[in-house]
């Protein structure tokens, strides 16, 4: 178990938006070549508005809508946090994009219920 802040977990869903961002904002295929483009802050608002696997307490966490600033996790949850993460960046309802090129990659993620805060 640790404690962990609302920035930390921002940082990482951070990193998996980086992975199809470009998809989501319809840059070409050569944009790898040229730079790293960084996730803005409406776009990560947005993904947290709109990431079906996350219960509503946790994303008014990581909207910072709660007076909570810690939260302890387990590992366990940690990893699961990550998952459902990149799992709706590669999904195509977020990029708005065919993304069944990445499918087989996270064939073996199953989201059945909503992560709710670790407590």
């Amino acid at each position: 178990m640790k404690g962990i802040t609302r920035e930390y977990l921002l940082h990482v869903m951070n990193d998996c938006i980086k992975i199809t961002i470009h998809y989501r904002r319809k840059i070409a295929e050569n944009y790898f070549a040229k730079e790293i483009i960084e996730v803005t802050e409406e776009e990560l608002i947005d993904f947290i508005a709109t990431i079906p696997y996350f219960s509503i307490e946790l994303k008014d966490f990581l909207m910072g809508n709660l007076t909570v600033q810690t939260i302890i996790i387990s590992q366990h949850w940690e990893k699961d946090f990550a998952r459902k993460s990149i799992t709706w960046a590669t999904n195509p309802t977020w990029t708005e994009t065919d993304m069944s090129f990445l499918a087989k990659s996270f064939k073996n993620v199953v989201i059945v219920d909503a992560l709710t805060m670790p407590y």
